[in-house]
């Protein structure tokens, strides 16, 4: 059984379940990831699928990213996404 770690002010609330944190990328020519830093070291991988997010476009900051699910050499997969309206910020 999971512990219960909600508090009586967080009824109605909704969180994220995973924030998302700046990652430093490599990527090739057209744009694509094809490295990733973690750990301390960089991980060469391969794209397996992407896709594109334009959302609240009618707020003064509309969301706009490119999402790329990565197979990495360790054989770990790992998504992405690229800020395209926050100035290119992985």
């Amino acid at each position: 059984m999971v512990k219960d770690t909600a508090r009586a002010d967080d009824v109605g609330r909704i969180r994220p379940l995973n924030v998302p944190q700046l990652i430093h990328v490599r990527a090739n020519e057209h744009g694509w990831p094809i490295a990733v830093r973690m750990g301390g070291r960089w991980l060469t991988g391969q794209v397996v699928d992407r896709w594109r997010i334009d959302d609240e476009w009618w707020r003064e900051r509309e969301v706009v990213r490119a999402y790329y699910l990565l197979l990495l050499e360790s054989g770990r997969r790992t998504t992405v996404y690229n800020g395209l309206v926050s100035g290119k910020r992985w």
